[in-house]
């Protein structure tokens, strides 16, 4: 005789690697490997596993022994001593940890820049993506490396050319869930009639998606920091109103350029730059046109090439008044111009 209703036995699955499993026991267990590679990457090492030796990432020293390896990693390591009590850190996770216990109101700080979270996890997260350049998941056709499990397996519709994420008001498109509800919340949320909506400028009632961004927005509109440039850089005298602007300006004049490719040695003054030239490496075109589907790896040369199929020219010769897509081109024109209006 069957029995009817009978519970259906529920299947446990793995966040990092997506395998499945029957019970959560055998679930924990599974996670252990894990958290003992997030541990090797956080530490500057590796275990080889195939030849049970510890590898140096910094350098090419292998050692038998775990503690060995932990104090030659040390020579790498710049430390980090806390002002408070004088206590010295070598890993900059444990350093920002430390100083969550003297002031937990702060959060985790990054001992690199401004960033802070009250979330522990998110702190690990950062140091290694941004700072260290230390990843979980590395994107098998361009070597993109990711720490977040979600954006690791969304970023293969890249490569393929799909755009999964549909949005329900204007069918657009993206390849990121996150592009999505960010979309969605700028331009789709719902608000009252002289009732300003959460996340919304005061100013010009434009909606953002985070908190974080709509206090950056703010400052636009404060016409005494936009105007007034108090950081003023004493070797060209230039002015800024932002010392982060002011910052990556010195740089020029230093020759620090703290942002190396990971694949060769260039090396860039912004971040953005180091983006943009990583792109050329991996092959990575996130830019699409919308008319003929033609990828690019940045956003200028995509707004020129989309005035090809729209006709617009909106750079103008002021001799014969002949239109071009961009201004190299009309400086090209400039110089043979005869002033005889082309038909």
């Amino acid at each position: 005789m069957v029995s009817i209703g009978r519970r259906q036995r529920r299947i446990w699955n793995c966040s990092k690697c997506c395998e499945n499993f029957d019970t959560s026991k055998k679930l924990r267990q599974h996670r252990q490997c894990h958290r003992k590679n997030e541990s090797d990457i956080q530490y500057n090492y590796r275990l080889d596993e195939k030849r049970q030796i510890y590898c140096c990432l910094t350098c090419d020293v292998e050692t038998d022994g775990k503690l060995e390896m932990e104090t030659h990693v040390l020579d790498h390591e710049e430390k980090y001593t806390c002002s408070v009590c004088g206590e010295a850190f070598v890993r900059p996770y444990e350093y920002s940890c430390h100083l969550y216990g003297h002031d937990q109101s702060k959060g985790f700080c990054c001992p690199f820049c401004k960033y802070k979270t009250p979330r522990r996890t998110a702190i690990i997260i950062h140091i290694n993506t941004f700072h260290l350049r230390k990843f979980i998941y590395n994107c098998a056709q361009c070597g993109k490396g990711f720490n977040d499990c979600l954006l690791f397996k969304e970023h293969s519709n890249v490569h393929e050319g799909k755009r999964p994420f549909r949005c329900v008001v204007c069918n657009k498109d993206f390849a990121f869930s996150s592009y999505l509800t960010s979309h969605q919340v700028r331009y789709h949320r719902v608000t009252i009639d002289g009732v300003l909506g959460k996340n919304q400028c005061h100013v010009c009632l434009r909606n953002f998606a985070r908190n974080t961004t709509l206090e950056n927005h703010l400052k636009i509109h404060d016409k005494k920091k936009v105007h007034e440039k108090r950081h003023l850089c004493d070797i060209c005298g230039k002015s800024f109103a932002q010392i982060d602007k002011w910052r990556v300006h010195y740089r020029v004049h230093t020759g620090v350029k703290p942002y190396t490719c990971s694949y060769c040695a260039k090396s860039f003054t912004k971040r953005d730059y180091l983006i943009m030239h990583e792109r050329v490496h991996s092959g990575e075109k996130p830019y699409s046109c919308k008319h003929c589907g033609k990828c690019f790896n940045q956003g200028a040369p995509l707004r020129l090439h989309v005035r090809s199929h729209t006709g617009e020219r909106p750079y103008l010769c002021n001799l014969c008044h002949t239109g071009f897509i961009s201004r190299s081109v009309l400086n090209l024109h400039q110089k043979h111009c005869s002033g005889i209006e082309s038909k």
